[in-house]
């Protein structure tokens, strides 16, 4: 954990070189289902443990915005206060989901032998599955981590280890592959050539 003055910020985890997008979304289905599991048991509360208003806000809450997301945190606060004393079954439940009613962002984050080659089976079966996952893919147009060789994200042409004389086969188009399904939002930016449109892909991705 990497946390802030609040209490807040990011998870890492490591997967295995080849499971990266199985992982990423595994972890996106583990959020899902614990907000689920909150989401229940605070219907279960409505009125009785919890006031009704408090219930529907808490359910019905807009956190596509950072002011969104903090007025939610406002509330999962005075959520906790209220059923850290209640005894019924459901508010003791409840105390180990307080935090799951709040957004979430997953990102799996790896590099061009990952996504292009090794791992492609599964990160297309993720981008595929419609879930709300972030992938962002460095793309250093060859295999970085075993010494530069030619790869599937290789340029025609580009000189590399393996690919001398010029990678005679076009890169491989992630990109298309990903927009084809028509519901992905997908983008590509050189990070060190413009950082205002590296920090705009990377919002839009979010609030997509």
């Amino acid at each position: 954990w990497t946390k802030d003055a609040d209490g807040c910020g990011p998870a890492w985890n490591n997967s295995l070189f080849e499971d990266n997008a199985e992982f990423g979304l595994g972890m996106r289905l583990a959020i899902d289902k614990q907000w689920e599991i909150a989401k229940e048991l605070l219907w279960k509360s409505r009125g009785g443990a919890l006031p009704e208003q408090l219930v529907d806000d808490l359910i019905h809450a807009d956190q596509s915005t950072p002011e969104g997301v903090e007025k939610q945190r406002k509330r999962v606060e005075e959520l906790e206060k209220r059923v850290a004393t209640k005894a019924d079954p459901a508010s003791r439940r409840l105390r180990n989901y307080t935090k799951d009613l709040i957004r979430k962002s997953v990102w799996i984050i790896g590099g061009d032998g990952w996504a292009y080659d090794i791992g492609f089976g599964g990160l297309d079966h993720v981008i595929a599955s419609g879930k709300n996952v972030n992938i962002l893919v460095m793309d250093t147009e060859v295999y970085s981590n075993t010494g530069g060789q030619a790869s599937k994200a290789t340029g025609l042409g580009a000189i590399a280890k393996f690919a001398t004389g010029g990678k005679a086969t076009p890169k491989k188009d992630l990109g298309k592959i990903a927009r084809d399904y028509g519901y992905v939002y997908v983008a590509q930016v050189a990070m060190g050539a413009n950082e205002n449109q590296l920090i705009k892909a990377i919002q839009e991705a979010e609030s997509y």
